[in-house]
């Protein structure tokens, strides 16, 4: 599966994607939707966590488009080969982590204008993941967080401080966008 970089400084640029089913990386069509929305709101040239990374796709379209610091997290270690090869068709860096999340949180400094969530679909790990955001601190004031998940998934409304502002569905996928009440 091959993927592209959507917009920004590296627009264009096909990154490697993954053999299998195992890594499901956020379609072009998804990811250039979440981020003309994200350029909307003035969170572009921030700090970004990319969650359950894959392929590094969304981080590395967050570098493409600005952002100041990108941290990405997954457990797989062919989703880090992964993300290590696509980072260095841009020459650009960002920090990989190796973390299981479905564990809770890795220890990375914040805060993060926007935090994206892409776990395997339908496993439960999106709401997991949203009630450990919810507590930890890690988004910045006026930040979002941004879960992907299956279309039959229905999350909740609120989780902790964290309120749901809009959703949008992409064939299959929806998008989730929290913001957190101060």
């Amino acid at each position: 599966m091959s993927l592209r970089i959507t917009t920004g400084r590296f627009k264009g640029l096909r990154l490697k994607g993954p053999s299998g089913e195992r890594i499901r990386p956020m379609a072009d069509r998804v990811r250039k939707a979440l981020f003309d929305i994200l350029a909307s709101r003035g969170l572009l040239e921030g700090s970004f966590l990319d969650l359950y990374a894959g392929t590094g796709a969304v981080g590395i379209e967050a570098l493409s488009r600005g952002a100041s610091r990108v941290v990405l997290v997954d457990k797989d270690p062919r989703a880090l080969r992964l993300i290590r090869q696509n980072l260095a068709r841009t020459g650009a860096s960002a920090e990989i982590i190796r973390y299981d999340l479905s564990r809770g949180l890795p220890p990375v400094r914040g805060p993060f204008e926007v935090i994206s969530v892409t776990p395997p679909y339908g496993q439960g790990l999106a709401e997991k993941t949203l009630g450990d955001l919810a507590q930890s601190g890690l988004l910045a004031p006026g930040g979002l967080v941004v879960v992907e998940e299956r279309e039959t998934v229905t999350l909740p409304s609120r989780v902790g401080r964290l309120t749901l502002k809009d959703r949008r569905r992409y064939g299959q996928s929806v998008l989730w966008f929290y913001e957190e009440e101060r």
